[in-house]
């Protein structure tokens, strides 16, 4: 055997052991710094992040029995904003080890959110200066502190990106950073960075539910669902999610999946704040309404209930045809609700439900206070219920008025009025006995309805009363106007027979005692007579006629 070759080859084999040794050295490394918050640290700030707070402090405190470093306690006090109690844990622990940087980095935090900024930065700057070789939790820790006042966010980047360049696969420096960059409005740098931490960790919902709030600020809908979606599935009980996609849901008017959103969040969380009332609407909106009474029922029992659920308790029980309670329920929303959440609408169903009760007057009285509040003029169908309202009591005067105020509010907004907006406007003036501004109206109806006979036949009755005793004819071009469109159709001849008998009326009787025309107001009495053989009128009218051309009759008598 050659020695020197065989020297030479096992010195080659130890120095290849020495490389592979070395790059598992380092792997390992890698590996503690990237998973500087064990399993058992990650779960129990979990808690916090799927709102089970009460669970967070328990377990942090089972970790730290177990060995985990002091400092994740305190934060997780300081995320449940027991600062005292944060602060007395840090100084125990740097007390115990002056080389620690952790905790000098969690006191000067808590000095930060105490206001104590100038001694919080001082404490932040010694952490980051402390140890030569420095880790990535070190920077971390540092980065997060000042990140707690927006005056420092600067040095929270420089620090973190020191973090960054230590340990790539950290997962919560990636999320750190996503955070100060949103504050400096760089959305596309904070989504970058969140999907760095979510790629850190696959099954961590909190990166994608920061990257739907960065584009919930940009008003993209689909990818806030996208990633409110993806959140939950990497992690089915991360509750925020759950929430914000209920509301999402709600606001596409997809109330069956706000539902089903809302009652997974609601069967995680221990802080549901308002959000079973939240539900009840979603109930509501799924038209589930005994779920949703189910809920606001407790908003009897509850005098911090808001007024806004009082009023969707008493929609639900409109609904559900309890009208009674449900008219009490509003009232009651009426006499808690401040100014601002009270709006038009609220009214038109108050004043709706006291119709369907028979209580008209005060229907008017709730519709007079609707609009009101409609400043915008946007709530129309106030004013023609209103209106309407008014007709039907045979309140004519005010039923007029209010027609007027409808009409001149379509104006207003650049609305065409509606030919039945005045016709109902002309018919009330003129059961008002207000025949000038029931012309002015049912001639508005013929100028937009000109095919159609009503306009002129209304316009021509109000004519009738203001030229009373005929003289100047003022019904004239209106009756025949309206004649040539009622006999254009055949079909509509009997429909409308009385009122053109009442055309051929006038017209007859205008020719005979105003125009001394015999002959024309003969041909108006025999189309009279021709609708209608027993008309006692027309029939006076001929045998007159017949007298006067035949002198001879009366002599024979």
């Amino acid at each position: 055997m050659n020695y020197q070759g065989s020297r030479g080859h096992q010195a080659a084999l130890f120095n290849s052991a020495i490389r592979l040794s070395m790059v598992a050295l380092l792997f390992v490394a890698s590996a503690m710094t990237a998973l500087a918050q064990s399993p058992e640290i990650r779960q129990a700030f979990r808690y916090y992040d799927i709102e089970q707070p009460s669970k967070m402090i328990p377990a942090l405190e089972k970790a730290a029995a177990q060995g985990e470093d002091q400092y994740y306690l305190g934060l997780g006090h300081i995320m449940a904003g027991n600062l005292d109690k944060a602060l007395e844990i840090f100084e125990k622990r740097i007390a115990a080890d002056k080389k620690d940087p952790l905790p000098v980095a969690g006191k000067g935090h808590v000095l930060v959110l105490q206001g104590k900024a100038n001694e919080g930065k001082t404490l932040l700057q010694q952490a980051a200066d402390m140890n030569r070789k420095k880790t990535a939790a070190q920077w971390e820790a540092v980065g997060r502190g000042y990140l707690a006042d927006s005056k420092f966010l600067l040095d929270a980047i420089s620090a973190l990106e020191n973090g960054k360049a230590l340990d790539n696969g950290d997962r919560e420096i990636h999320l750190l950073l996503g955070d100060a960059f949103l504050q400096q409005n760089r959305g596309g740098e904070s989504v970058s960075s969140y999907e760095r931490a979510s790629s850190a960790d696959p099954k961590w919902a909190k990166p994608l539910h920061k990257i739907a709030r960065v584009y919930q600020r940009a008003r993209n809908t689909e990818l806030v669902i996208e990633y409110l979606q993806r959140a939950v599935e990497a992690d089915p009980q991360y509750a925020p999610a759950w929430k914000e996609l209920g509301e999402q849901y709600y606001l596409q008017k997809q109330p069956k999946m706000a539902v089903e959103a809302y009652e997974k969040y609601l069967g995680i969380t221990e802080t549901p704040g308002d959000a079973r009332f939240q539900l009840a609407f979603f109930y509501f909106m799924a038209k589930d309404y005994s779920k949703a009474n189910e809920i606001f029922q407790e908003v009897l029992n509850n005098r911090d209930a808001s007024a806004t659920a009082l009023k969707f308790y008493a929609f639900s029980l409109i609904e559900q045809g309890k009208d009674d309670v449900a008219r009490q329920t509003l009232e009651q929303f009426f006499q808690k609700a401040t100014p601002e959440e009270v709006k038009p609408s609220d009214y038109s169903q108050y004043a709706k439900l006291l119709l369907k009760m028979n209580e008209d007057s005060l229907a008017n009285v709730a519709l007079e206070h609707g609009i009101a509040l409609d400043t915008a003029m946007e709530a129309m169908d106030l004013r023609e219920l209103n209106a309407e309202t008014y007709r039907k009591r045979k309140k004519f005067e005010e039923a007029a008025q209010a027609y007027e105020q409808l009409v001149a509010t379509k104006k207003a907004i650049e609305s065409q009025p509606s030919a039945y907006d005045y016709f109902w406007m002309g018919y009330s003036y003129f059961l008002s006995d207000q025949y000038h501004k029931a012309d002015t109206a049912f001639t508005a109806v013929a100028e937009q309805q000109p095919k159609s006979p009503l306009g002129y036949l209304w316009a021509a009755k109000a004519r009738v009363q203001i030229d009373s005793t005929g003289e100047q004819g003022l019904a004239v071009p209106m009756y025949e106007q309206y004649l040539e469109r009622a006999l254009a159709d055949n079909n509509n001849i009997e429909k409308e027979k009385r009122n053109i008998i009442e055309a051929y009326d006038y017209l007859g009787q205008y020719a005979l005692h105003h125009k001394d025309n015999i002959a024309e107001a003969t041909s108006y009495f025999k189309k009279i007579l021709e609708l209608d053989p027993k008309n006692e009128r027309a029939q006076d009218f001929m045998n007159t006629v017949r007298e006067l051309n035949n002198p001879t009759r009366g002599k024979g008598r």
